[in-house]
């Protein structure tokens, strides 16, 4: 793609305008048509700038090449099994960073299991060491039972459904495997990929249990098996995340750092994830792990110093910038693991106190690698990083707003083309083309980087399962007389994006039951939306989370995902720690909901083999302007970022209450106010007018 110009803000900020600077942001328009449509119908069957692009290959999270078989796969891995006296053996799916997105190279369970979402782990058994025989299973949640049933190859594997009646948890599979094994009592796992948290739970359960808990580290087995199939990390250059999109400069966060780990009473702060390193030090790289704006490193900082952990071929092109950040020190990526294993007392400190990631983002390897002089009992789990970086600046709030409109300007052209090309034109569209077509329109935004994550373009039934990602060779056509789910969000420097909206186009095959599910879909994001909440509450998630399900609730419906998520400033679109969900509220007293932090609120359902509905936006955490808590705390509320129709068709009015119908036609109006003639200017008539018949009042 063609590096686009970086656009200044005036260094004057009180002579532009929010509305006036996303305007400078949009496409350069097209010459004027010399008879451009004269009435709204003939617009919504006219051309578009975008029309004539080609369609773009889609980025993709990569996928694992292997000649070998699933038999082939488990028989080489319980060889190693035998060899090692392992009678479980454990394969996460995340890297030794814990990371969500990985790099193909760190793609070992999909290598093992064929599975390819993003979440879910394998654990494969050995019960006989001269046949070779045992189990082998994988655990993923609700958002991957079918497309898990479609990609396993169930000769070889069983699918544990994670938190389904009938289902053990992976880990009491496990447990339960190791401990009726013939051959032998072992649990492994390679430490680096495993959290802190479960690696400690099967040291303290297997205890009583007749079970051995014991991590190998001398290689990983699967790395064995994948032997010279497995492809090597991409090594991306990285690149400076300049102040006009950071708002803050790395010496200033390290020093807010430095306060916390004073606060604490500690000595060091141990970073791990990669998003905490890039947002730490301003650094993004586009293309070292799919989807994710990051480079592999690790970090380390002291009360005087600073070490990042980084090959040299990453990091050459920033280090005239690196010589800017006082007292840092630059090691090479592989020696982090032998550096940590020696961290001593220094002159002013005689007694270290290290801080390491909270335990479910930690590794159990950096808890053993720590020297026996740092005492266990003294050591701290937060991962002051992830929890800083949930509230955004000034700038990055700002910048949150301008992704956004231009995401959503994306989502109204796209949607104004895909109705034209299936009502009007009668043409078939398929879900990988409609993904490649919203992709086109992004790449002509200034600022582009890339997806956030693959698009889910899905149609009737795929639309029901809930993570459904269509390929080049993989797709169905789109069937305008059922429901078309998109899910799909960007990265720009200004920020980054996750938008779904389901729509149904013409009325050709509508039905009252699309249109009560969909309608109480929306009531509960409606009520999120409207919400009002105690600043201080660490159950805020929770409880928000029993809003967006009620309404489905009511009828005896669920979803089986969460509501919402934490979103990066142009970083991962998944930001922990913060959450709209069941277990949002867990049992500490951590408050993540805090005025500029940014999440979405997506609450969904889905009729496997039928249809799915998902609607979701961003939100950004404002204090409310009404009242006061009993704490006499000010309430927050939420503004609604994202700015995209929601749908008429689907929307059945009987099952909405007088208040929402004025929300969505106030939501509706606000976008035709944000981008009727941002539209018109840059030659997008047909969109302009789709916009305007799908904001028609609801009466």
């Amino acid at each position: 793609m063609e590096k686009q110009p970086l656009l200044q803000k005036p260094e004057d900020s009180s002579t532009w305008s929010l509305k006036g600077w996303i305007t400078s942001c949009l496409p350069r328009a097209p010459p004027m048509p010399e008879n451009p449509p004269d009435d709204l119908e003939a617009m919504l069957h006219s051309s578009s700038p975008s029309d004539s692009d080609p369609l773009p290959e889609l980025p993709s999270a990569g996928t694992v090449q292997s000649k070998l078989g699933a038999g082939e796969k488990l028989k080489e891995l319980r060889k190693l099994m035998k060899r090692h006296n392992i009678a479980v053996y454990i394969v996460p799916s995340e890297d030794e960073h814990q990371s969500e997105f990985t790099a193909v190279a760190d793609k070992r369970r999909e290598f093992l299991t064929g599975f390819k979402g993003s979440a879910g782990i394998a654990v494969v058994t050995l019960d006989d060491a001269e046949t070779l025989s045992g189990e082998a299973a994988l655990s993923t949640d609700g958002r991957y039972f079918l497309q898990a049933e479609k990609e396993l190859d169930l000769k070889y594997w069983q699918l544990l459904k994670q938190g389904q009646v009938g289902y053990p948890s992976w880990q009491e599979f496990a447990l339960k495997r190791a401990a009726s094994s013939k051959f032998s009592n072992i649990i492994s796992v390679d430490p680096k990929l495993l959290s802190l948290s479960v690696g400690q739970y099967f040291s303290s359960t297997s205890r009583y249990r007749g079970v051995v808990f014991k991590p190998f580290i001398e290689y990983n087995l699967v790395d064995e098996v994948w032997g010279n199939e497995k492809p090597s990390r991409t090594r991306d250059k990285a690149y400076v995340y300049t102040a006009q999109y950071s708002g803050e400069s790395t010496n200033d966060k390290i020093a807010r750092v430095r306060n916390i780990i004073r606060q604490k009473g500690a000595t060091h702060l141990v970073i791990t994830a990669l998003d905490d390193i890039g947002w730490l030090f301003n650094l993004r790289a586009d293309h070292s792990i799919p989807f994710s704006p990051f480079f592999f490193a690790y970090a380390v900082v002291s009360l005087d110093k600073v070490w990042l952990y980084a090959d040299n071929d990453i990091i050459a092109s920033v280090k005239p910038y690196l010589l800017s950040i006082e007292s840092l020190s630059i090691k090479s990526y592989e020696s982090f693991y032998s550096d940590l294993s020696t961290i001593k007392a220094t002159v002013h400190d005689h007694s270290v106190r290290v801080i390491l990631p909270s335990k479910s983002a930690c590794n159990y390897a950096l808890l053993t690698s720590l020297p026996s002089s740092v005492s266990r009992q003294t050591l701290i789990y937060n991962s002051v990083v992830a929890v800083l970086k949930l509230v955004k600046n000034k700038t990055e709030l700002l910048n949150a707003k301008v992704a956004q409109a231009k995401d959503s300007l994306v989502f109204i052209i796209f949607f104004a083309w895909l109705e034209n090309e299936l009502i009007h034109k009668k043409n078939k569209i398929n879900e990988y083309e409609a993904a490649q077509k919203i992709y086109s329109i992004r790449a002509r935004f200034p600022s582009f980087k890339g997806l956030s994550y693959e698009t889910i373009s899905s149609t009737g039934p795929n639309a029901a399962i809930i993570h459904y990602e269509p390929t080049k060779d993989n797709n169905a056509i789109i069937d305008p007389k059922l429901p078309y789910l998109i899910d799909s969000g960007g990265h720009y420097l200004e920020g980054t994006t996750d938008i779904t909206r389901t729509f149904k186009f013409g009325p050709d095959g509508l039905t009252h039951e699309m249109m009560k599910y969909f309608t109480l879909v929306l009531k509960g994001h409606i009520a999120v939306a409207m919400a009002k909440f105690p600043a201080e509450s660490p159950a805020s998630g929770t409880i928000l989370d029993a809003y967006a399900r009620q309404a489905l609730w009511n009828e005896g419906l669920d979803f089986n995902h969460g509501t919402g998520h934490g979103v990066g400033a142009f970083g991962n679109v998944h930001e922990g720690p913060l959450y709209i969900s069941t277990t949002a509220g867990g049992s500490g007293n951590a408050v993540y909901f805090k005025e500029g932090g940014i999440l979405t609120n997506e609450p969904g359902f889905y009729v496997d083999g039928q249809f799915g509905f998902r609607v979701e936006s961003e939100l950004e955490i404002i204090k409310s302007k009404v009242g006061k808590s009993r704490q006499g705390e000010e309430f927050l509320a939420f503004n609604y970022l994202t700015k995209v129709p929601l749908g008429l068709n689907l929307i059945d009015p009987q099952y909405l209450s007088s208040v929402e119908k004025r929300w969505i036609n106030s939501y509706h109006q606000s976008i035709v106010d944000d981008f009727g003639n941002m539209l018109l200017k840059i030659g997008e008539y047909r969109a302009y007018a789709w916009l305007l018949k799908e904001t028609t009042p609801i009466a």
